[in-house]
């Protein structure tokens, strides 16, 4: 194959992938082997294409028919056996060598359109719901044509599946049903847009509802974000250790859709999931709404990455008591509002169970002095938490605001504040005004500051300037092991007892827990 060939070979099958992706409305699925060896097939894809693909993809047609000769460039099947049959007493080592000049292009070709061939990765459209046990393959794309229910059923996503989601589309798994999104750390399970790579926003589709249960302080709790009227989305009940399944090593990305004004679904929504439900490396990546928001239930979250939300990063309502371990929040300087808002219930602020998680290890980087300043956390209507080992640094508001009757809750050890770093802080020494006073006079600065409490605050950065980064940053702590004043996790099944650091990433580790399955995609 000459260098012009396989350079052709190269830009078909990279048109192939995107009109796969949705690159040009109209055209599903292309066949890289017809692509190949049929030039009228060719030249109609490409004709297509210049009607009704994007931009990047017209531009790509277009060099593809600047080189295009309009001939075969693989062989077809008759052809081989009708050669073959012609010479049988050729077909060994010597008429290889004797033809080396025809064979090996046309073997080369074959063996090239092979390969691809076994990657194709043709997408599957889901556009029905899902009532039966079901598996998605490794390897395998799927799209989600609209919201797409589980009911009565196990969903099974396989390490490296790719779940694409159109407009309006979303994956809402029921509490008779449970999903099990077992990724690798070398092969995530990844959510993401439908829309073709460099054209993916917050927003492009839903996300992931899980929904179970367990407990919660809301009656008739029903999920936000879903249609109004859709009975599907009621959630909760008196199994505190119910399972809403399995979401580990997997990146949601570029979720959160619109149904109508001031309601969205989340990048992970998690409604009245209970203890048994496990939650551990999960990315939820540039969020519309908020990256994960818990309403009610018992379930627990480990190594979970929260990056670029338009709203909050991590979200609460309704009687969440569940344990967090090892997380990162990273807020961009053009969208988001607080790391965490926790809520316990608005029309009642003393329904129970109330909402109480307990947090260790946790680094939370804010925007700093930009376009778009945040708060690290703001906790009202009731909720409780506890709140340890964390390094909040760059907040360009402040670090934590209570609202609501906050010393209620602080004297029945309701509320707690420990061995913290705060660091570059636009308001570290913040007092509030009359005017702004909504927890009646309480001062979560002298709070916080409290000898017992063993917060550190710093004027300088706790992060290195790369904790910023968008596209590839660390979060590895600049400030020394020692001059941490962290507290020992509990003993449990849950806790790593031994993560007796402050912040997400041990200060003295060679790498961290976010490398190889993580990503930063700006569209």
């Amino acid at each position: 194959m000459s260098g012009d060939s396989s350079l052709l070979v190269e830009k078909l099958w990279r048109l192939k992938r995107r009109i796969d992706k949705g690159a040009c409305p109209g055209v599903e699925f292309v066949h890289l082997n017809t692509l190949l060896r049929e030039p009228a097939y060719r030249a109609d894809v490409l004709r297509r294409v210049e009607q009704s693909g994007n931009a990047e993809l017209k531009a790509l047609a277009r060099e593809i028919t600047l080189n295009d000769d309009g001939q075969p460039l693989m062989v077809k099947e008759s052809t081989s056996r009708l050669a073959s049959a012609q010479e049988p007493e050729k077909a060994g080592k010597g008429w290889l060598r004797r033809n080396a000049l025809f064979a090996l292009p046309v073997l080369a070709v074959a063996g090239v359109a092979a390969g691809f061939t076994a990657f194709e990765n043709r997408a599957e459209r889901i556009d029905s719901d899902i009532v039966i046990d079901t598996t998605w393959k490794t390897g395998k794309r799927y799209i989600l044509e609209k919201t797409i229910y589980v009911e009565n059923a196990h969903l099974t996503i396989e390490p490296g599946a790719i779940i694409e989601g159109e407009g309006g589309s979303a994956l809402v798994v029921t509490p008779s049903a449970k999903l099990f999104a077992r990724g690798k750390a070398d092969s995530p399970v990844i959510f993401t847009s439908a829309r073709a790579e460099g054209e993916r926003a917050r927003g492009d589709w839903g996300g992931v509802v899980l929904l179970g249960k367990a407990p919660v302080n809301e009656p008739q709790a029903s999920i936000e974000g879903l249609p109004e009227g859709e009975t599907r989305g009621s959630f909760g009940g008196s199994n505190a250790s119910h399972s809403c399944g399995v979401v580990e090593y997997t990146r949601i990305e570029f979720a959160g859709y619109e149904v109508y004004k001031d309601n969205e679904l989340n990048g992970l929504t998690l409604g009245g999931c209970g203890s048994n439900t496990i939650v551990r490396n999960v990315q939820v990546h540039r969020a519309l709404d908020d990256g994960i928001e818990m309403f009610g239930g018992t379930v627990d979250l480990k190594n979970i990455v929260i990056t670029g939300a338009g709203d909050d990063s991590v979200d609460w309502d309704w009687g969440w008591r569940g344990n967090v371990q090892f997380a990162v929040i990273q807020q961009y300087p053009d969208a988001g509002d607080n790391g965490f808002e926790g809520d316990n219930n608005g029309s009642n602020h003393e329904a129970t169970p109330r909402s109480e998680p307990v947090f260790y290890n946790v680094t939370m980087v804010g925007g700093g002095n930009t376009q778009k300043q945040h708060r690290a956390m703001v906790l009202r209507e009731g909720s409780g938490g506890h709140f340890h080992n964390m390094l909040i640094d760059s907040y360009g508001i402040e670090a934590l605001d209570t609202r609501d009757d906050a010393l209620s809750l602080t004297s029945r050890q309701l509320l707690s504040f420990t061995n913290n770093i705060l660091a570059n802080l636009g308001h570290l020494g913040r007092v509030e005004q009359e005017q702004d006073d909504d927890d009646f006079g309480f001062d979560e600065q002298a709070w916080m500051a409290e000898p017992a409490n063993s917060n550190v605050a710093r004027v300088e950065p706790a992060l290195f300037p790369n904790a910023k980064a968008l596209v590839k940053p660390d979060f590895t702590p600049r400030v020394p092991l020692r001059q941490m004043k962290a507290t020992r996790p509990p003993q449990s099944e849950f806790f790593d007892e031994s993560a007796d650091f402050v912040g997400a990433i041990s200060p003295v580790a060679s790498g961290s827990w976010l490398d190889g399955w993580t990503a930063f995609p700006e569209s």
